[in-house]
């Protein structure tokens, strides 16, 4: 009798340590994916702010708008449409890091379920 108990003792125990491995890594993927959602949305505000200050100048106002360790003259126009352009990059790499981050989620809880429905199982032998 505890010949039986001990490898389903076993079984439990590595199924426990790989729940636990697992939802340890998501968990930390989880908040990964949450700064890089605040990030996003930080330079959203940013490119928001720039864009209402950049809208009140007049047309007629010098622009330049940074490229690497640089600043180029760019005209008004161009410097709105790059900032929306980056707006809209950033939301959907805000849409995609959220599905990500509910895709993991859902298979934290999955693999719980698979876990609950292997000790009712060895529960019932």
């Amino acid at each position: 009798m505890a010949a039986e108990g001990l490898p389903v003792d076993l079984e439990l125990k590595k199924a426990f340590q790989g729940l636990q491995n697992k939802l340890i890594a998501t968990k930390q993927q989880v908040k990964v994916n949450d700064a890089q959602i605040e990030g996003l949305k930080r330079q959203n505000q940013h490119s928001a702010i720039v864009k209402s200050e950049i809208s009140s100048l007049p047309n007629t106002t010098r622009a330049y708008q940074g490229v690497g360790r640089m600043f180029l003259l760019t005209p008004k126009d161009q410097v709105l449409k790059a900032l929306d352009s980056k707006s809209k990059d950033n939301a959907d790499k805000i849409k995609n890091i959220e599905s990500q981050k509910l895709y993991l989620e859902k298979s934290m809880k999955d693999a719980e379920n698979n876990l609950r429905e292997l000790v009712m199982s060895k529960q019932k032998r």
